[in-house]
């Protein structure tokens, strides 16, 4: 019978609110899942029970807990169904009925993408890089790159992007020759573009503004990612000096691809800064540059009041 008020928890019931196989259930989305399901939490206190054997106060506390935890994670405290580590339900008691425990499950599965807090941020460390050319009438480049690392692999990294993870790249940059064209490049550099940030689904394109932006994403989260390149943002130049104009900033992401079983998409987040100064033969404007570039990741780690940590040791490089 379906579970409902005064009647019997049927091993069927309960299996099709926590077994760990389907994307609507609890351990789907709380467990390892797949792509973006999974928080990577343990889900022995949920396991599958066998048809011929009861549903013990145990397993039923377990899986109330469970969802708890999950709403918890999702929204806010104030979600949860009851309050307490064992829901009040213990061996050889009444198992106290919850009418909404089944509309609660489908609540989060529905929601597996939402996230009611976050944990603290990490600044990263700084890393300095030198954009450094002469007067030249050739075409001149520059690139610089940052890499993010999830020791424990991929499924670290989906759990800790489908927990409310997020990456923020940080830039800025210093003029050490006081030449316009320097001065136009840490305009692009921190003024247009300033950082972006990326997350599970959508990101931060760039967290800057102005410049003129002749491409952006927002859209390209990091299971939009792969080894090939993203261009987040491509800008050039405002300057009111019209042969500057000329001059270009992209921000490229991209990941080491799937590592594992369960559709990661990499363990290895790369942001890549590239700009080009495209020959001038205007003596008047051909400037010297000069610029440091300095860049940091910051993490924003997910929330661990419901959660534990399974996204593991995060490096940056």
């Amino acid at each position: 019978m379906a579970y409902a008020s005064g009647g019997l928890i049927a091993a069927t019931d309960y299996n099709g609110l926590a077994q760990t196989t389907v994307a609507g259930n609890i351990a789907y989305v709380w467990g390892t899942g797949s792509a973006e399901w999974g928080y990577g939490q343990t889900t022995t206190q949920i396991a599958s029970v066998s048809a011929s054997s009861l549903v013990t106060a145990t397993q039923w506390a377990g899986l109330v807990y469970t969802v708890n935890q999950t709403l918890g994670h999702q929204y806010a405290a104030g979600a949860r169904l009851a309050s307490g580590s064992n829901i009040g339900i213990t061996a050889g008691a009444t198992i106290t009925y919850f009418a909404n425990v089944a509309s609660a499950v489908s609540n989060v599965a529905t929601n597996h993408r939402n996230w009611g807090s976050q944990g603290s941020t990490v600044t990263g460390a700084n890393f300095t890089a030198s954009q450094s050319y002469a007067d030249s009438t050739t075409f001149k480049t520059f690139t610089t790159s940052r890499t993010v690392t999830f020791a424990s692999g991929g499924d670290a990294a989906r759990y800790f992007f489908n927990a409310g993870g997020r990456l923020q790249l940080v830039i800025t940059a210093t003029n050490n020759n006081a030449t316009s064209r320097s001065g136009d490049y840490v305009t692009l550099f921190q003024t247009n573009l300033g950082g972006a940030i990326v997350g599970a689904q959508t990101d931060t394109a760039r967290t800057g503004s102005s410049g003129t932006l002749n491409s952006s994403n927002s859209s390209a989260g990091y299971f939009s990612l792969s080894t090939t390149p993203t261009t987040y943002a491509n800008l050039t130049s405002s300057s009111a000096t019209y042969t500057y104009t000329v001059d270009w900033l992209r921000l490229d992401v991209s990941t080491n691809g799937p590592q594992g079983s369960n559709r990661d998409q990499g363990s290895t987040i790369t942001f890549t800064l590239a700009t080009a100064q495209p020959a001038q033969t205007n003596s008047n404007f051909n400037d010297a540059v000069n610029v440091t570039v300095t860049t940091r990741v910051d993490i924003i780690l997910p929330e661990t009041t419901f959660l534990a940590n399974t996204w593991g040791v995060i490096g940056i490089t």
